[in-house]
């Protein structure tokens, strides 16, 4: 199915959840390329119930082009759109001496949206220690390198985990402490690490890399997407025991400035409590396709 198509039955599903989680200050319905979906799991307890968490990813800036239209667009969408947290799992730049455009994009962005709690951002395979080491001083980003920090939500404690690449979650989860959290939410770059998040148990993980294949050619064909994971596993919402992962199609480009069939994407998640359908899977699969 055509993303367009995808992203309007999404925003036709769940605008009206959203609203009634995040009141008047959510436009009907967020614009492009701004994507609801509802998020449904066992570990969201009642008092978390309706946090919208709104996913950024693979911006891939270049200083040959400082303002494409993919961060035009999003500025624009961020305009009114008022949420509990950011998230954003990595590739803001390029390659090497995009730095400086990076940067801009990413502060301008960091001015345009509004939240609640907090953004939490890692970084990625494209993004170098100099981008990473600039970006820390961007106010109200908080930056996790393999750790986890505890912050406040509607009274409870969110725990957001970290792991900018190359991941190692197992690193990241050592320093939780032994506090318990009342939900846990956790940022990677690649898809893979479903497998070690579902092994260490955590419920729900957000992560980018793939550009959902970037050109499809087809719905079922998808030729390239820099992953291990199936191709048919590029982009959407997926499940290995009792942890989901969703992996946004993201907004840049790489290798080529071309997108076929798999449009930018910003998805903005309304967490629901709920049980997860069909038994219990030992291996990856797709709960919802994007």
């Amino acid at each position: 199915m055509p993303a367009r198509a995808v992203r309007a039955r999404g925003v036709g599903a769940c605008v009206e959840a959203l609203d009634a989680a995040a009141g008047p200050t959510v436009r009907r319905p967020p614009r492009f390329p701004v994507e609801v979906f509802e998020l449904r799991h066992p570990a969201v307890p009642a008092g978390l119930e309706g946090l919208t968490v709104l996913h950024l990813s693979d911006t891939h800036m270049r200083r040959t082009r400082p303002r494409p239209g993919h961060h035009v667009r999003l500025l624009e969408a961020l305009e009114g759109l008022a949420v509990d947290v950011v998230v954003l799992t990595g590739d803001f730049m390029n390659h090497p001496g995009d730095e400086g455009t990076a940067l801009a994009a990413l502060g301008e962005l960091s001015r345009g949206w509004t939240c609640r709690v907090g953004a939490f951002a890692v970084g990625g395979n494209h993004d170098t220690a100099g981008f990473l080491r600039a970006a820390k001083s961007i106010p109200g980003i908080r930056w996790l390198d393999h750790e986890a920090v505890d912050v406040t939500a509607r009274g409870m404690r969110l725990r957001m985990v970290g792991s900018a690449f190359p991941e190692d979650l197992l690193r990241a989860t050592e320093r939780m402490g032994e506090t318990a959290a009342d939900l846990t939410l956790t940022l990677v770059h690649y898809p893979t690490e479903i497998y070690t998040a579902a092994r260490l148990g955590l419920p729900l993980a957000f992560c980018g890399h793939t550009h959902g294949g970037q050109v499809r050619p087809s719905a079922a064909w998808v030729p390239h997407t820099s992953c291990d994971l199936p191709s048919n596993l590029a982009s959407g919402m997926l499940r290995l025991g009792d942890t989901l992962m969703c992996v946004s199609r993201g907004l840049g480009t790489a290798v080529m400035p071309l997108r076929l069939n798999c449009e930018a994407q910003v998805p903005l998640y309304v967490l629901r409590r709920g049980e997860l359908s069909g038994e219990r899977p030992d291996r990856v699969v797709a709960v919802k396709r994007w």
